[in-house]
């Protein structure tokens, strides 16, 4: 019997700098050729993952398709390739919140109060959907401020 192997993710999309790594997974920024649509992808080498680790990777995509907020990265696509898997997110640009404090010399409170709102108002949308986050990455970029991890 002929094994099958899709090729949607290295057909449609073109890989570029390495944006984050952990333990299973890196994050690159790719394109979709199509469109030129830019995201980040993280992506899984599933031949190093236990049959607990597949199950938490279907977990998280799952979760985060139900996460649909201007304030938190959206997932546009989960791809499955021999050996590998992709999620493909919001491409976030501006840099971590804690680096921009540091940068700058002031911060007003206006400014600490807006942002302490977005991130609030994120988390609720996500305790509204019953899921817990332990590990937040803010960023700033205008709109995303929360990553799923």
């Amino acid at each position: 019997m002929a094994t099958t192997t899709c090729t949607r993710f290295t057909d449609e999309y073109q890989l570029y700098e390495e944006l984050g790594k952990g333990a299973f997974s890196v994050v690159r920024r790719c394109v979709k050729l199509s469109t030129g649509q830019e995201y980040a992808a993280k992506i899984i080498n599933t031949k190093k993952l236990s049959a607990r680790d597949h199950q938490k990777l279907e977990r998280e995509a799952r979760i985060c398709r139900l996460l649909k907020h201007p304030n938190i990265v959206r997932l546009h696509d989960s791809i499955s390739e021999e050996g590998f898997h992709y999620l493909l997110f919001d491409l976030v640009t501006g840099g971590e919140l804690f680096e921009d404090i540091v940068a700058r010399e002031y911060y007003s409170e206006a400014d600490a109060s807006h942002c302490i709102h977005q991130i609030l108002e994120s988390v609720h949308h996500i305790h509204q959907h019953d899921i817990v986050h332990r590990d937040l990455k803010v960023s700033i970029e205008s709109e995303k401020l929360l990553h799923p991890s």
